[in-house]
């Protein structure tokens, strides 16, 4: 049913409910879940592409990484709450108790790596603690994919109750869109 216009043609926002939610999901869930990845990417390479030629003895690799793991504990956080109210409540537990170890991870984020300074030279060097930051980073993929199949069951990547036509799927994606 199109929406009812007043005298002058114009539509009338009051008379129809304004519905958001395409615009809503592509920039508030669509693009951090992206973002998500590309931000996986670096944490565990430095780059987002394998064919961006950065040296791997290059001190800003490890910078990239620390960068990427935080950008992907924000950007998982921001996420959740940009959908907290859409999950069904079987499933509203599981993503507080995903926020809670998204505070944990936040809390012991300092210890993924540690800045020394040459006393001498004065130079500093950027060292990850790869125990420590391969833990965290598991952890919040471990939750990132839970946060996926929350997403999906809450309707929010597939429509609830339809049949995926994976060939269709397949043929907008290569279209671009």
């Amino acid at each position: 049913m199109p929406p009812k216009k007043d005298v002058d043609g114009m539509i009338n926002a009051e008379s129809e409910a304004w519905n958001v939610a395409k615009g809503f999901t592509m920039l508030k869930v669509l693009k951090p879940m992206v973002d998500l990845d590309k931000y996986e990417n670096i944490a565990q390479f430095g780059t987002v592409e394998m064919d961006e030629q950065i040296p791997i003895a290059n001190p800003d690799i490890a910078q990239r990484r620390v960068q990427g793991l935080k950008r992907l504990l924000t950007t998982l956080r921001q996420l959740i709450g940009n959908v907290q109210f859409a999950f069904k409540k079987g499933d509203r537990d599981r993503i507080a108790t995903h926020l809670t170890t998204i505070d944990t991870v936040d809390n012991v984020f300092d210890g993924v790596f540690d800045v020394k300074k040459n006393m001498v030279t004065h130079e500093e060097e950027f060292i990850i603690n790869e125990a420590h930051f391969t833990l965290c980073f598991k952890t919040l993929q471990k939750i990132k994919d839970e946060v996926n199949k929350q997403l999906n069951s809450a309707g929010l990547i597939f429509k609830e109750g339809s049949e995926l036509d994976l060939d269709k799927l397949m043929d907008e994606i290569v279209q671009g869109g």
